[in-house]
């Protein structure tokens, strides 16, 4: 269970640079007692401390080579004021009206039931949800723009509470941007968490900000036991297939790091990494010779970039009509749910249900042991092309 207990005497120190929004590369301190409001099992990227009715939320390390990083937030309620000295973000909540700039905050407000209070994406194309997209269509929700494209006239007209930002390389000049204009950005950090679980239980950071506290614990607690079940089948399996990850772009072949996201999703279903060998949770590119050695000694291969087919992969290099997961027809694609502008699924409700995919993969890997998965994560693929495959991950090429 999640760690939520008293640690009295707790003293932070909460200066920020100015204008940062509660950024600084030492530990802040506060005079005072705190009790830890929330210490996640999983997450590495946030901590939640009380601070009498309301929420002191501690971000940390936001951004992938972020080193010693923290924002702090105060999360007010009932107009309470922060502590003396605090120059961090304050935001009342519930907040009502909210800026996403990640596919992923979708769905943890999806799974909410607080996705109404979203009021701009950036990125509407690549939503799954068809929930969400009717809004899109209704005018409800504005399109945020991207990155140094960022539509500021609008954001500031649709008077958010708060813009959930995703950070590629750290605080930049459209952050300054937004603090110049008055706007209140708190960086999200799920997909930096390489365990999945650690990614789906930033629900809980969601549920502070919409009032939703006890939802958000009790999702995540189904969720974590969902997964763990699941995880606890292949405890006993006798062979671990090897699985290839991802395709060839350009010279080189992209594979991840052995602390990655998918590799440990991979390991959670009984899967062996055909590349591991690295300690890192970055990816690294390979030259396709060396790839296509690993892939010819996989069982599967998961995940092979933008093609639909077989005949897609062969065109791409004849050599992949040799390899044992083409022969065999185990090769699987994480497209089973896609927008028409290349949004997936996969990285919208998959972040937050990672028990589904889960399962999902343990079905493709092991399917003794799950022989009747269904999932409500993602339908089956009918395309011609695909054989027909009730995956949330995948349809087999």
């Amino acid at each position: 269970m999640r760690q939520c207990f008293s640690i009295g005497l707790f003293a932070l120190l909460v200066l920020s640079l100015p204008g940062c929004g509660g950024f600084r590369d030492t530990k802040p301190q506060l005079p005072g007692n705190l009790d830890t409001l929330c210490m996640p099992d999983y997450a590495s990227g946030f901590e939640m401390y009380r601070y009498d009715s309301s929420t002191l939320l501690r971000i940390v390390n936001p951004w992938q080579g972020a080193d010693s990083v923290s924002q702090w937030v105060f999360l007010s309620r009932d107009d309470e004021k922060p502590p003396k000295g605090f120059a961090g973000e304050t935001i009342d909540v519930p907040v009502r009206r909210i800026v996403c700039m990640s596919s992923s905050y979708v769905a943890f407000l999806e799974a909410l039931g607080a996705d109404s209070t979203i009021c701009a994406i950036s990125g509407t194309g690549y939503i799954w949800s068809d929930k969400v997209r009717n809004r899109i269509a209704g005018g409800e929700i504005a399109e945020a723009g991207f990155d140094n494209s960022l539509n500021f006239e609008k954001l500031v007209a649709l008077k958010p509470d708060v813009v959930f930002l995703y950070g590629l390389t750290g605080k930049n000049a459209v952050t300054d941007k937004l603090h110049e204009l008055g706007l209140k950005t708190v960086y999200i950090g799920d997909y930096v968490e390489n365990n999945p679980l650690g990614r789906a239980e930033w629900i809980t950071v969601f549920g502070e900000f919409t009032g939703r506290r006890e939802l958000a614990r009790t999702l995540f607690d189904s969720i974590s036991n969902e997964y763990n079940r699941a995880k606890a089948l292949v405890s006993g399996v006798e062979k671990r297939p090897e699985v290839m990850l991802n395709a060839p772009w350009q010279d080189s072949w992209f594979v991840p790091g052995d602390r990655s996201y998918m590799v440990r999703l991979l390991e959670d279903a009984g899967g062996n990494y055909a590349c591991r060998g690295v300690d890192s949770d970055q990816s690294r590119p390979i030259s396709t010779e060396t790839a296509f050695v690993a892939a010819s000694q996989s069982d599967f291969w998961l995940s092979p970039g933008t093609a639909t087919s077989l005949a897609e992969l062969n065109a791409m290099n004849p050599r992949f009509g040799s390899i044992p997961p083409v022969r065999n027809g185990n090769v699987y694609n994480n497209n089973a749910r896609t927008t028409p502008e290349g949004g997936s699924d996969f990285w919208e409700s998959g972040s937050a249900y990672p028990d589904r995919t889960l399962k999902d993969l343990i079905h493709i890997l092991h399917p003794e042991l799950l022989p009747d998965r269904t999932s409500t994560i993602s339908g089956i693929c009918n395309s011609p092309l695909y054989k027909s495959y009730p995956s949330s991950f995948a349809c087999a090429l």
